[in-house]
């Protein structure tokens, strides 16, 4: 993904390594359960993100690594407390904690990789009026969450769908910009930058996990085909489809029910421009990506970040 930038491909090489050292623990089965939680796959976009921002500015490895860290120990905290809600048996190909343990082992491990980010970011020396870009992020996302969990077996509005998907997703990859804009003494506006682009970078990047969601002949990156809405979530290609076919909304109601097949929604969702509206708004993000990158002063790693946003 970064072949063009031996120096991310670097300090993601070491990062990956410093990651590692950062989840030890007295206890061998929380050391053990924590690594199989944060070292088991992943993109690494979020750390790649914190890395990326603070190379405009002052790079300094011993505030940007535990930043990075810090967000991703708790994204993956995040996927732990996911996959026990759900019932969840795999996540990435793998066994899930829930799965391979049991819910009381996974619920300890979640709010331990909890308290273990919050340590890494106390490690990167920033003054505490700028630490609280995190605790807005998990304030963000544990009301996002509630709010996906009680919506569950509904067809919200668009409105509604991108509120939540900036709260579960576009937070973290905001506060990912964001703390590493900080460690390396960017402006505040600069920094805000970052952060506006880390949310319409989230957006999009939720909206192609949705489309894969509907668009995968059997299994894409691990989840059947509208595995979503066989969770009871209702995803952007359906609820655009859903507005456009008043008969679509009654299917995925029955289906809800216990009755529908899911194939026919599947043809109906296609037919019915779910797929092509929900391209046309991850588009949108994608252009809103661009408009803030052009806000930042040009540096080799801008260029990156237009290329990742191609990549959406």
């Amino acid at each position: 993904m970064w072949s063009k930038y031996p120096v991310i491909n670097e300090e993601l090489a070491a990062f990956e390594e410093y990651l590692e050292t950062a989840l030890e623990s007295r206890n061998k089965f929380l050391a053990n359960a924590s690594r199989d939680a944060v070292l088991s796959g992943g993109k690494r976009l979020r750390p790649a993100f914190t890395i990326l921002a603070a190379l405009h500015g002052v790079y300094d490895r011993e505030k940007v690594f535990p930043a990075a860290a810090s967000v991703e120990v708790l994204h993956a905290a995040t996927l732990v407390h996911d996959d026990i809600i759900d019932n969840a048996k795999t996540r990435r190909g793998k066994i899930t904690l829930s799965e391979k343990h049991n819910t009381n082992l996974a619920v300890y491990t979640g709010d331990y990789l909890l308290t273990k980010s919050l340590k890494l970011l106390i490690k990167t020396g920033l003054k505490p009026e700028k630490l609280n870009v995190l605790a807005r992020a998990i304030t963000l996302l544990c009301e996002a969450e509630v709010e996906q969990y009680l919506s569950k077996y509904t067809v919200s509005s668009v409105y509604n769908y991108l509120k939540r998907i900036l709260g579960k997703t576009g937070v973290l990859f905001s506060a990912s910009l964001v703390l590493g804009a900080k460690t390396a003494n960017l402006s505040d506006d600069i920094t805000r930058q970052f952060g506006r682009f880390g949310l319409s970078f989230g957006a999009a990047f939720q909206i192609r996990d949705d489309l894969l969601d509907i668009l995968s002949d059997s299994t894409k990156e691990g989840k059947p085909v509208l595995n979503d809405l066989k969770e009871g979530i209702a995803t952007l290609p359906v609820i655009m489809a859903a507005r456009n076919n008043p008969g679509l909304l009654k299917e995925v109601n029955e289906f809800f029910n216990g009755n529908g097949d899911i194939n026919s929604i599947l043809n109906s969702i296609k037919t019915s421009g779910g797929v092509e509206g929900t391209k046309k708004l991850k588009d949108r993000y994608k252009e809103k990506c661009r408009q803030f990158i052009e806000k930042i002063p040009h540096t080799p790693y801008t260029d990156a970040m237009s290329e990742i946003v191609n990549w959406l």
